[in-house]
């Protein structure tokens, strides 16, 4: 059975996701707010879950309070067999588990290895996450924390970013300071 996967206590930045025999990583649509509740029933199901987040900040009564946001509201992306999908179906706790076949599962975990990256600039610069997919030529990252990665590059204003598609969420993850990690 592969580790379970816990983004906020992956310091590991070579960590990359892969495939399982017997077992599909799908994203599975839960009910509003359930994310971290459904990681927990994952764990007790002894099932390998992934859920991608954003260190927020917020002042509370003067004091600055950190806390881990779900990167994508909503999804949390659970390694399954099929026995473990009847599980987590009648959990109660998910609206939909979304259709993964062998040919969309590599284009999934592909996409997960770039959400992972992503997850780990976030630390240490501004990430944002785009409902829309932007047009332009693609390039392939050769060097830095993003290497190996395809996306596009915008010019905004005075900045760039480097954006990078998700296809299976039809939304698109962003770096603002681009060029600090290219």
């Amino acid at each position: 059975m592969p580790l379970f996967i816990e983004s906020q206590f992956i310091n590991d930045d070579c960590y990359l996701i892969g495939t399982s025999p017997e077992h599909r990583w799908y994203p599975v649509y839960c009910k509003p707010n359930k994310e971290k509740k459904l990681s927990e029933l994952a764990t007790q199901k002894n099932i390998s879950w992934y859920l991608p987040t954003f260190l927020h900040y917020r002042m509370t009564r003067g004091h600055r309070v950190e806390s881990h946001i779900p990167m994508f509201p909503g999804y949390v992306f659970l390694l399954l067999n099929r026995q473990q999908n009847w599980q987590v179906k009648t959990s109660g706790l998910i609206i939909r588990i979304l259709p993964v076949t062998e040919k969309t599962e590599q284009q999934i975990i592909e996409d997960l290895n770039n959400i992972r990256k992503f997850e780990l600039i976030s630390r240490t610069q501004p990430v944002k996450v785009r409902a829309d997919l932007i047009p332009g030529k693609r390039f392939t990252i050769t060097n830095g924390k993003l290497k190996g990665t395809e996306g596009v590059i915008v010019k905004i204003k005075n900045r760039t970013e480097f954006i990078v598609h998700l296809d299976f969420l039809g939304c698109s993850l962003a770096t603002v300071h681009a060029m600090d990690i290219l």
